[in-house]
């Protein structure tokens, strides 16, 4: 994996998008990092992740703690809740996603580039839990955040997503030392607010899919990623239920 630049955006798909890390000259090809995994190789939270958890829980920790639980039961045993500075490092949007990276079609590169967003961006109370199938090889994330005064914030990355399905189909991403290819669909999740599925090819292949609907003062996002298709009928009613095991638990 590469390390500490973040370069472009998931999610949704994170996904949700692309975003990278390099710490040398050499261009690295963007990963996922909003919608990826935060704690890699982490199954259950730390000593010191305990020690940090309230005595009370906040309404988007309940929210994303219920979501958890409905992954294990649906075959997700695995799952870390993120706190403290990994929280807060994902609650800052990534910067230059996009620097010596030519994007065609050019009118692709504002769109693409806000798939870096999720709901904990909002810099309000915020909640996330991941979670992993390793036989499956599959990660999803669910993550709550009170909307507060951002309300917009959110209209505007569900409109972004509604341009990519609209315009940016396939979009390539050129830099300096690799091409890659992103292919965007709608996954047919009418229950959401924001729904996209999306593949790219290259040396980091991956699907994700990623869905995100409100409250009245919420946003939550459940979101996947796979090295293999997730374009199903059967998940996205797995990813649903997650997202309505949420949505229960909320204002």
């Amino acid at each position: 994996m590469p390390s500490t630049k973040k370069i472009l955006a998931s999610s949704l798909m994170a996904c949700a998008l692309l975003a990278a890390t390099a710490c040398s000259a050499e261009q690295d090809m963007p990963q996922d990092v909003t919608h990826k995994i935060a704690v890699q190789g982490t199954a259950t939270p730390s000593a010191s992740e305990k020690a940090e958890e309230p005595a009370e829980m906040t309404t988007a920790q309940v929210a994303t703690t219920a979501g958890a639980v409905m992954a294990a039961e649906l075959g997700f045993p695995a799952s870390a809740k993120i706190q403290g500075k990994d929280l807060e490092s994902l609650a800052t949007p990534p910067t230059d996603t996009l620097k010596d990276i030519v994007v065609l079609p050019a009118q692709c590169s504002a769109p693409i580039e806000d798939l870096n967003w999720s709901p904990v961006q909002l810099g309000t109370e915020a909640a996330r839990t991941d979670f992993t199938n390793e036989n499956q090889s599959i990660t999803g994330s669910v993550e709550v955040a009170k909307l507060g005064d951002q309300a917009a914030k959110l209209a505007a990355h569900n409109k972004n997503v509604a341009t990519i399905l609209d315009e940016c189909e396939t979009v390539k991403l050129n830099g300096l030392d690799y091409r890659e290819t992103l292919k965007f669909s709608d996954p047919g999740v009418p229950e959401a607010d924001s729904a996209l599925y999306y593949s790219r090819d290259g040396q980091y292949a991956q699907d994700s899919l990623v869905l995100i609907k409100s409250t009245d003062q919420y946003a939550v996002m459940v979101s996947f990623m796979s090295a293999t298709s997730l374009q199903d009928a059967t998940f996205n009613k797995v990813a649903t239920s997650i997202m309505d095991t949420v949505l229960a638990q909320l204002p």
